[in-house]
């Protein structure tokens, strides 16, 4: 189950080859093409594109109206009629989310969204959610805010309602979160594993630390502790919670990754850094929905890696999944435990999704070739620092 309630029209205002934006200006587009916006939608694309189509359900709002009739046709398409059950189609209209793609970087203009009424979050419940699973979803993948109604126990109802202990569970989402991990302290052992994927200017917003530089600066180390120290204090909240939150996958665009672990056994916290595979290309990319990309990597491989060998569920390509078991026996090599090697290796995985990801011009979309061809460039994570709780 991919979760995606604030879902968009995604616009790309592509400038002339080498040409930078420059506020104030006047641009001219050589192309301006359309496609599909919004971190979940993103999310159910790239684990298309991996293979998994079968087994996707994309539990949305997608808006009336033109631009929502679009949209709506354009997952239909890519995606099928089996993923599109969990579909409301609330009466506000479908916003539109515009990249201006410049040879240097993009930027991007967000749309305010439509209002969800209580009849239609009603209908999501009520009606999609409980004609399709039970506590028995293989995995679930919470992305993104919420469309304002929307109540902020929305994804804590959710994660209620689809998860068993089987279940695996990433969240790409600071909506919510409070309410989300007190109904994981009261599941108690009904609650399902949780990673937690975050970029680095969020985490210490969310916490309230410091980062210096802009927000596309990488982070620096001291900072980066003073962050999971003040994530434990805040929302660390139980001995339930601390079984059941695995680790803190941290990106930071083009800087280095960080996976934390929490390990309950030793109870102490590890940082491990990675090197982000490196695009050295003359031609543009294309970074929207990349960090959407990397949370569909990470469930895909950790889903995966979790299937036995005689198992007829769907995983991701073979190619993909020799070389990311070749990468959980190395990371477990150092000691770690089996949990935290599959956890490290699915990130490594993920990383290699939002990076092939940005080779493609459609928000998400990746060959899974590229994604093979990235992952053998990321070396084992070297762990950089542990600490108590």
């Amino acid at each position: 189950i991919v979760v995606g309630l604030n879902a968009a029209l995604q616009k790309r205002f592509v400038l002339p080859d080498k040409q930078v934006l420059m506020p104030g200006n006047v641009h001219r587009a050589s192309t301006v093409n359309i496609g599909v916006g919004g971190k979940g939608q993103d999310a159910a694309i790239a684990l298309h594109c991996l293979g998994l189509n079968d087994a996707i359900k994309l539990l949305q709002f997608v808006g009336t109206g033109s631009t929502g009739d679009v949209v709506y046709k354009l997952l239909l398409d890519q995606l099928g009629e089996s993923a599109m059950e969990l579909t409301v189609r609330p009466s506000s209209e479908m916003r539109t989310c515009t990249s201006i793609v410049a040879s240097d970087e993009t930027t991007e203009l967000v749309e305010p969204s439509g209002i969800i009424t209580s009849d239609e979050i009603e209908e999501l419940f009520s009606n999609k959610l409980s004609s399709c699973v039970n506590n028995d979803a293989r995995s679930l993948c919470i992305m993104g805010s919420m469309p304002p109604g929307v109540g902020n126990d929305t994804y804590a109802r959710i994660y209620s309602k689809v998860v068993g202990p089987s279940s695996i569970c990433v969240i790409d989402s600071l909506a919510g979160i409070e309410p989300l991990l007190l109904k994981v302290s009261e599941l108690g052992n009904n609650a399902c594993p949780l990673l937690l994927k975050i970029n680095a200017s969020e985490l210490c917003k969310l916490v309230g630390t410091s980062k210096s530089g802009c927000e596309t600066g990488g982070i620096k180390k001291k900072e980066l502790i003073d962050a999971i120290d003040m994530f434990l204090s805040k929302y660390y909240l139980t001995p339930t919670t601390i079984n059941t939150l695995l680790g803190l996958a941290i990106t930071d665009g083009k800087h280095a990754a960080y996976f934390v672990s929490f390990e309950k056994d030793q109870q102490e916290f590890r940082i491990f850094k990675y090197s982000v595979p490196n695009l050295e290309t003359s031609q543009t990319l294309y970074p929207i929905g990349a960090g959407d990309a990397v949370a569909a990597g990470v469930i895909a491989a950790w889903t995966s890696i979790l299937i036995t060998t005689t198992s007829s569920l769907p995983t991701v390509p073979k190619a993909c999944l020799k070389v990311l078991v070749d990468f959980v026996e190395s990371i477990r090599k150092d000691q770690s435990s089996l949990t935290t090697a599959n956890a490290v290796a699915s990130f490594a995985f993920g990383l290699s999704c939002g990076s092939a990801s940005c080779l493609q011009e459609e928000n998400s979309v990746l060959d899974d070739s590229d994604v093979v061809r990235l992952l053998q460039t990321i070396r084992k994570p070297d762990l950089i620092h542990n600490q108590p709780f």
